[in-house]
């Protein structure tokens, strides 16, 4: 059985799951389908076409497949939005259904998008990601699983983010950042995202092989695509980690990808008396 408040509007064709629990004064639109052990915050909105998996928690404020921010958006169509299971959707949240006849933005499995962080239409956010505080995702994006996108941080649209990035909180992006790196400032790649790979247990061998490979790939002179396949060509992509980093740099790119920051940025210290 669920749980549904007197003062929730649920419309035509919605299917709840067992234990759903949906709050005081939510809405919850035509053709939702909402999976099990799922809550709904009072005031919350879930618009027609959306598919929530199992165990998520969506909070008070959010709204769930709006419009897309298209002037060009055909509002006729049918599109929507795809939430995988343990996904935390915090107070806020907006996330925009797909431009296109029957597609989907797609937020992965055990996801957190913290208050006020937005997705816009087309995304997609892979599994075990996190975006924190009044993060902004442009149309098209395409994160990889387990990257931290820090508070306030934006990605600009069609940008493609490799497995376990962070970039850091108020930096932006307008192009690519492959797997494993931190990316800070504006379009910078600044260093390795070492603390997830050892939260991940990754061995030891191939975190040194990824570091090895990350400092010849940066210390190379030409085209990341020609560096990319030259290195794999002489044995560099030996370990799971090093050929998706490499590999990237081989794929189609709509946005380019992100330089290395080689100048160590110089703040001035504040006087002290």
């Amino acid at each position: 059985m669920s749980n549904v408040g007197d003062l929730a509007i649920i419309g035509e064709d919605v299917s709840l799951g067992h234990d759903v629990k949906i709050g005081t004064y939510a809405v919850v639109e035509d053709d939702v389908k909402i999976g099990n052990e799922t809550t709904i915050a009072s005031h919350a909105i879930v618009r027609s076409g959306t598919i929530i998996g199992d165990r998520c928690f969506v909070d008070s404020f959010a709204v769930i497949g709006g419009f897309p921010q298209d002037e060009f958006f055909d509002v006729t169509i049918s599109s929507g939005v795809i939430i995988g299971n343990n996904t935390i959707i915090r107070e806020h949240v907006s996330i925009h259904r797909s431009t296109n006849a029957a597609g989907f933005t797609k937020i992965g499995n055990a996801c957190m998008l913290q208050s006020g962080a937005h997705v816009a239409h087309d995304c997609e956010v892979g599994d075990y990601s996190i975006l924190a505080t009044g993060s902004m995702l442009g149309g098209k994006v395409k994160l990889g699983q387990k990257c931290f996108i820090g508070g306030g941080a934006a990605i600009h649209q069609n940008v493609v983010v490799g497995d376990c990035v962070i970039l850091s909180g108020n930096s932006a992006t307008a192009h690519d950042l492959p797997p494993y790196v931190m990316a800070a400032d504006v379009s910078a790649v600044i260093g390795l995202n070492l603390v997830r790979l050892r939260r991940d247990k990754i061995d030891n061998k191939n975190i040194i092989a990824l570091k090895d490979c990350f400092r010849e790939f940066y210390k190379r002179n030409g085209k990341f695509n020609d560096r990319a396949r030259a290195m794999i060509e002489s044995g560099y992509g030996t370990t799971h980690e090093t050929l998706n980093f490499l590999n990237f740099f081989l794929r189609e790119s709509k946005r380019g990808i992100a330089p290395k920051r080689h100048n160590t940025i110089k703040y001035d210290t504040p006087r002290t008396e």
